[in-house]
Protein backbone atom coordinates (compact mmCIF):
# COMPACT_ATOMS: atom_id res chain seq x y z
CA UNK A 1 0.00 0.00 0.00
CA UNK A 2 1.08 3.54 -0.11
CA UNK A 3 2.89 5.08 3.08
CA UNK A 4 0.18 7.34 4.40
CA UNK A 5 2.65 9.01 6.53
CA UNK A 6 4.40 11.02 3.86
CA UNK A 7 0.76 11.64 2.46
CA UNK A 8 1.46 9.19 -0.75
CA UNK A 9 4.70 10.44 -2.02
CA UNK A 10 6.14 7.93 -4.61
CA UNK A 11 9.20 7.81 -6.38
CA UNK A 12 11.50 10.65 -6.59
CA UNK A 13 9.06 12.84 -4.57
CA UNK A 14 9.47 10.48 -1.49
CA UNK A 15 13.18 9.70 -1.87
CA UNK A 16 13.12 13.98 -1.36
CA UNK A 17 10.78 13.90 1.85
CA UNK A 18 12.96 11.53 3.00
CA UNK A 19 16.04 13.27 2.57
CA UNK A 20 14.57 15.73 4.69
CA UNK A 21 13.52 18.49 1.78
CA UNK A 22 9.91 18.74 2.62
CA UNK A 23 8.81 21.03 -0.19
CA UNK A 24 10.58 18.91 -3.54
CA UNK A 25 8.36 20.47 -5.98
CA UNK A 26 8.87 24.53 -4.07
CA UNK A 27 4.69 24.62 -4.12
CA UNK A 28 4.85 26.19 -0.49
CA UNK A 29 5.36 30.07 0.00
CA UNK A 30 5.03 32.51 2.38
CA UNK A 31 1.51 34.40 2.47
CA UNK A 32 0.46 37.86 4.10
CA UNK A 33 -3.05 38.68 4.71
CA UNK A 34 -3.13 41.49 1.78
CA UNK A 35 -0.04 41.37 -0.43
CA UNK A 36 1.37 45.03 -1.26
CA UNK A 37 4.49 46.67 -2.84
CA UNK A 38 5.57 46.25 0.41
CA UNK A 39 4.75 42.49 1.51
CA UNK A 40 4.42 40.75 -1.51
CA UNK A 41 4.23 37.00 -1.55
CA UNK A 42 7.31 34.97 -1.73
CA UNK A 43 7.84 32.34 -4.30
CA UNK A 44 10.59 30.13 -4.55
CA UNK A 45 12.37 28.97 -7.48
CA UNK A 46 15.16 26.80 -8.99
CA UNK A 47 15.15 28.30 -12.43
CA UNK A 48 15.31 31.36 -13.50
CA UNK A 49 11.55 32.07 -13.69
CA UNK A 50 8.35 30.85 -12.06
CA UNK A 51 4.96 30.74 -13.38
CA UNK A 52 2.51 32.07 -10.86
CA UNK A 53 -1.58 30.96 -10.76
CA UNK A 54 -3.36 33.78 -8.75
CA UNK A 55 -6.49 32.79 -6.56
CA UNK A 56 -6.62 35.58 -4.79
CA UNK A 57 -8.88 37.67 -7.40
CA UNK A 58 -12.50 38.25 -6.93
CA UNK A 59 -14.86 35.67 -5.65
CA UNK A 60 -17.13 35.98 -8.76
CA UNK A 61 -14.32 34.83 -11.31
CA UNK A 62 -13.94 31.09 -12.26
CA UNK A 63 -10.44 31.23 -13.64
CA UNK A 64 -6.81 31.34 -12.29
CA UNK A 65 -4.61 34.50 -13.63
CA UNK A 66 -1.11 33.21 -14.39
CA UNK A 67 1.59 35.25 -14.05
CA UNK A 68 5.16 34.88 -14.95
CA UNK A 69 7.94 36.53 -12.62
CA UNK A 70 11.42 36.19 -13.14
CA UNK A 71 13.64 35.37 -10.22
CA UNK A 72 14.60 38.77 -8.58
CA UNK A 73 11.45 40.69 -9.60
CA UNK A 74 8.53 41.41 -8.42
CA UNK A 75 5.14 40.90 -10.95
CA UNK A 76 1.74 41.39 -9.62
CA UNK A 77 -1.98 40.41 -10.77
CA UNK A 78 -3.54 42.48 -13.61
CA UNK A 79 -7.31 41.52 -11.87
CA UNK A 80 -6.84 42.04 -8.33
CA UNK A 81 -3.15 44.16 -7.71
CA UNK A 82 -1.58 41.34 -4.97
CA UNK A 83 1.94 41.56 -5.36
CA UNK A 84 4.03 38.21 -5.82
CA UNK A 85 8.13 38.03 -5.92
CA UNK A 86 10.48 35.12 -6.88
CA UNK A 87 13.41 34.73 -5.20
CA UNK A 88 15.96 31.50 -5.48
CA UNK A 89 15.10 29.11 -2.98
CA UNK A 90 17.10 29.13 -0.13
CA UNK A 91 18.53 25.96 -0.02
CA UNK A 92 19.12 24.28 -3.29
CA UNK A 93 21.53 21.69 -1.81
CA UNK A 94 18.17 20.02 -0.63
CA UNK A 95 17.09 19.31 -3.92
CA UNK A 96 18.87 15.91 -5.10
CA UNK A 97 20.16 14.89 -8.20
CA UNK A 98 18.10 11.57 -8.03
CA UNK A 99 20.05 8.94 -10.70
CA UNK A 100 17.24 5.90 -10.52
Amino acid sequence: GINAEYGGKLGWEYRQVLAGNQDPWCLESSHYPRATHNRPHIVYTMESYRIIGCVDCMDDLHYINYILVKSGEMGRCRVCGICFVCLPHPEPELIKVDHH
